[in-house]
């Protein structure tokens, strides 16, 4: 039989059963409708019943209360008052009525009642003749012709009431009319379903009640059919199909003898409508079975076409299975149910080379490498069980791991395998490095715990503390915190176990901001009360992105520590106590000591001219070399304590190097050229700096001084260079060098190399501590190389001036004191005596006209009486009666009216003697100064006198341009 043939054959066979299993479900689910609407009308007719029967029960309850509450004897006005408020609480289709024996009511809920007269009713004469409680039958009501059912009570009569003793026990009859539309106002809110109306019908079967609303209709006799159909019901509910105003409907009813006994409901319910949705229901099912059997025909047909390409195209798919099968990475073969190979691609072959041509052979045989011991039995499972499996073995020769997938079918067992050696190595070398990273792990966290320092660490941005080792709990007295930030108040005294707390805490600011806390030492208080000082630091750990994922806190007890430190503190500022103690006295000295060497300087000069003979200049040379090495050393003791005591007031300004060093060159000419060592300043360029004049000069002439000392033969250089912004002062020398183990030696105080004997004339050591301390004050770095015995280079870093000043003035070539015309008159003032007279006889060596002063007054005095001003002056800084030099200094300018040559010359060692006469425009010299020195300080001040174009004035404190 043709193919085709048999697929039709086959649909006809399928759609005939399906079609009269269509209409046998259509059938039924008519049936099944039609009970469901019958069900739900039964039900609907129930819950309308005993909504009645409990509206009636209400209206019995009601009256009965009235009854025994006593409200008829509380007289007309106290029952009309319980009557109105009955009225407001009670529902609109419920109305009390009280009337007396004869009928008449006298009291009601509805005003309208009131002197209506019941006395003909046959259920008032009833109620009043048995004293019971009867129901009455609906009827229409006065005067809105409602139809209402009446339930009435006799009540007893007391004394003087209406029907009084005379007339018997009974005193009249309340009546609760229940009126018939409670149906509309509690089912007319609800939606009824299509085509469905509710009737209340009286016990003649005139209809009293309605749903939909038809007041048309209210006392109209229902429909024969349906009344005899309710008639012939006796204490059942009753369903019928009637034909109502060319409607079919199905009706279900209550007789009387059901419910209250003086009604009969019905319920109807228009049955095309309430059918209406399965008969669509049937007619879209019965379009859609013609659709689909439409459509499976034509499917049927096009299957059939398609069957026949499907089966080309599996023998197709085949051929290329096979040749998948050949090129997969994975090993394949197939065995049937009785454990043949009936194929194997070359991947599978090249793997196992022991099974040569296993097609055809047991597979047990062939692949013995793979069903060897349990993985066999593992395979005969899945062969009888039908189950897929994956394992890994390894082979028994050769060693090598397989990892094999058995897919079993009704056909015998494919087996997918590849070599999996590489893999289990690697998986062997990380289960390995699991092992090794845990045992560091533990290795890790027991180093914690024994760790001497506190160590917490928290995560971000929790702060939840997730690690916390026991040295951290000793320390902190306790357990901390769940999470970091909390615990530290605005003192920054950690208390209550929590110094990683709030605010500026360590472990917060790490985790907040990522600030690394590097040993920030805490006061913190534990919970026992015991006071400590912990030294803090926090670092933040950062992952991938770059956030703060979690904060480590150390923490160190230092409390020892910081004793130890205030201990080295107190001794720190005990020994800086008794350093300014020894400067203060070396600085209070300074002027004792300096005064009778200044006497001791100016008469040894004086002596050249008296002593002619070869011998005693001899001797006076020597004198004057000793007093000169003596005034070096003192001036360098006084130096120290001076920049030890904190006298010196630095006076930074720019001033051309170029005239500093020349000054310091020509002093140091003499003492090079005696010694014949070659010297030169070599400066790419005239530069301003920015420093103390003074006190650089004085950095430049302690190197200087070093370098000659240290060099016999050979040469000294000064080199400037400048370096950006600043200038580097470089002084060299070719002399004995400086061991590399003494560079930072040097600079100590009364340290020297090469003097083992302490030779004075080669000083005390004090230069280079001098250097260093000046570098300091002056904030000008100094640095130094050296080799031995070739010699060594200091420099001193210094900073260019911003604006370059005027150029200095040339220097003076000789002295003011020309030898010539009339002699210069000279003003000297000091409170020392024997100095005093040492100036004046020096003075007058030197061609000077002399007038001394003890005292500012006197030299004022003089003046004036001499009537002729002096043209230079030398005046000591302090005089007697705390008076000082400066004063008289300005007294005699002020006479003159104009800026007389002046300098000062002090023992001080104060920074105030400077400060005033810098004030004044004037120089200060240190006692002891030789003669040499005073006249270049007098010829230097001289000079620039003589260089102002005009006198030159300024207030008192100014400091005036010389």
């Amino acid at each position: 039989m043709p193919h085709y043939l048999r697929l039709f054959l086959l649909i006809v066979a399928a759609v005939v059963p399906l079609a009269v299993l269509q209409f046998m479900t259509q059938h039924s689910l008519w049936q099944d409708r039609e009970n469901e609407v019958r069900n739900d009308t039964l039900r609907l007719l129930d819950l309308l019943d005993a909504e009645q029967q409990r509206i009636a029960a209400e209206a019995r309850q009601v009256l009965a209360t009235i009854v025994e509450s006593g409200v008829p004897q509380a007289g007309a006005p106290g029952c009309q008052q319980t009557m109105d408020r009955l009225r407001a609480r009670y529902p609109a289709y419920l109305s009390v009525e009280v009337a007396d024996r004869q009928g008449r009511v006298w009291c009601a809920t509805d005003p309208v009642s009131l002197g209506v007269d019941l006395g003909g009713i046959r259920t008032f004469q009833n109620a009043l003749a048995t004293g019971t409680l009867t129901m009455g039958e609906y009827g229409l009501r006065y005067p809105n012709q409602r139809p209402i059912l009446p339930f009435r009570l006799a009540y007893p009569s007391p004394d003087g009431m209406p029907g009084g003793p005379l007339d018997g026990p009974l005193g009249g009859v309340v009546t609760v009319l229940l009126d018939a539309r409670w149906l509309e106002e509690n089912l007319g809110h609800r939606p009824l379903p299509p085509g469905m109306e509710m009737v209340i019908a009286d016990r003649q079967g005139h209809a009293v009640a309605r749903l939909p609303e038809a007041p048309e209709a209210i006392g109209e006799p229902l429909p024969t059919p349906m009344l005899q159909a309710m008639r012939a019901a006796r204490g059942t509910r009753s369903v019928a199909v009637f034909e109502t105003g060319g409607v079919e409907r199905m009706v279900v009813s209550a007789p009387l003898d059901t419910g209250t006994g003086e009604s009969m409901i019905a319920i109807g319910i228009d049955r095309d409508a309430a059918m209406r949705p399965v008969r669509d229901a049937m007619a879209f099912s019965l379009a859609l079975f013609g659709g689909v059997l439409l459509l499976t025909c034509l499917g049927a047909a096009w299957g059939m076409r398609q069957f026949l390409r499907v089966r080309e195209r599996m023998l197709e798919t085949v051929v290329e299975k096979a040749s998948v099968l050949e090129s997969t990475t994975d090993a394949v073969a197939e065995l049937d149910r009785s454990w043949r190979v009936v194929f194997v691609n070359e991947r599978a072959r090249a793997l196992l080379p022991d099974s040569g041509d296993a097609v055809g052979r047991n597979g047990r045989q062939a692949f013995a490498e793979l069903m060897a011991g349990e993985s066999g039995r593992t395979l005969q499972q899945a062969m009888e069980h039908r189950e897929t499996v994956e394992f890994e073995t390894r082979g028994p020769r050769s060693g090598v791991w397989f990892a094999v997938r058995a897919f079993p079918s009704r056909k015998g067992l494919a087996l997918y395998f590849r070599d999996a050696t590489e893999r289990r190595r690697l998986e062997d070398e990380r289960t390995l490095l699991t092992r090794q990273l845990e045992a560091e792990r533990s290795l890790l966290t027991a180093i914690l715990d024994h760790l001497p320092s506190g160590l917490l660490v928290a995560e971000a941005p929790s702060g939840r503390i997730v690690r916390v080792n026991d040295t951290a709990l000793r320390l902190l007295g306790g357990p901390p915190p769940s999470a970091a930030g909390c615990g530290c108040d605005g003192t920054r005294a950690c208390k209550g176990g929590a110094c990683f707390g709030e605010g500026r805490c360590p472990l917060t600011r790490a985790l907040r901001t990522g600030e690394t806390v590097e040993q920030e030492d805490m006061p913190y208080t534990r919970p026992d009360g015991t006071a400590m000082t912990l030294s803090v630091s926090a670092t933040p750990v950062r992952g991938a992105d770059g956030r703060t994922a979690l904060a480590i806190c150390t923490l160190r007890d230092v409390g020892e520590r910081k004793a130890m430190e205030q201990a080295l503190q107190r001794a720190k500022e005990e020994a800086d106590e008794a350093n300014r103690a020894k400067s203060k006295f070396l600085a209070a000295a300074s002027h004792d000591l300096r005064q009778p060497m200044q006497s001791m300087f100016l008469f040894t000069g004086i002596l050249h001219r008296f002593i002619r003979d070869e011998q005693g200049q001899r001797s006076l040379e020597m004198l004057e070399r000793g007093l000169d090495t003596l005034k070096g050393l003192l001036d360098s003791l006084l130096d120290v304590s001076r920049l030890d005591a904190g006298a010196v007031d630095p006076r930074v300004e720019p001033f051309p190097l170029n005239s500093l060093l020349d000054e310091i060159a020509a002093s140091y000419a003499p003492i090079l050229e005696s010694k014949k060592l070659a010297f030169r300043i070599v400066q790419d360029r005239a530069v301003t700096v920015l420093s103390d004049r003074v006190l650089l000069g004085r950095m430049v002439r302690n190197l200087l001084e070093n370098a000659v000392k240290y060099t016999e033969r050979g040469a000294v250089q000064i080199t400037v260079r400048v370096q950006g912004d600043h200038v580097r002062i470089e002084v060299g020398d070719t002399g004995i060098g400086i061991p590399p183990d003494q560079l930072t030696r040097i600079f100590a105080e009364f340290h020297q190399l090469n003097n083992p004997e302490r030779d004075r004339a080669r000083g005390l050591g004090l230069g280079l501590a001098i250097v260093q301390r000046l570098s300091a004050i002056l904030d000008h770095p100094v640095e130094v190389k050296s080799q031995p015995e070739r010699g060594s280079v200091f420099a001193i870093t210094v900073p260019l001036a911003a604006v370059e000043t005027a150029p200095a003035a040339p220097p003076v070539a000789a002295s003011a004191f020309t030898g010539g015309g009339e002699a210069l008159r000279a003003l000297l003032v000091d409170d020392d005596a024997i100095v005093l007279l040492g100036l004046r006889d020096m003075f007058r060596e030197w061609g000077y006209e002399v007038r001394i002063a003890g005292s500012t007054d006197e030299a004022v005095a003089k003046i004036e009486a001499d009537g002729r001003l002096p043209d230079v002056m030398l005046v000591d800084y302090r005089l007697r009666e705390g008076r000082v030099g400066t004063e008289a200094v300005v007294r005699v300018r002020a006479m003159a009216g104009r800026d007389v040559p002046a300098v000062i010359l002090t023992g001080e060692a104060g920074p105030e003697c400077e400060m005033d006469a810098a004030a004044h425009g004037l120089e200060v010299v240190r006692k002891p100064v030789t003669p040499r020195q005073l006249r270049r300080v007098l010829d230097r001040a001289m000079a620039k006198q003589a260089a102002s174009a005009k006198p030159v004035t300024g207030a008192k404190g100014e400091r005036l341009p010389l």
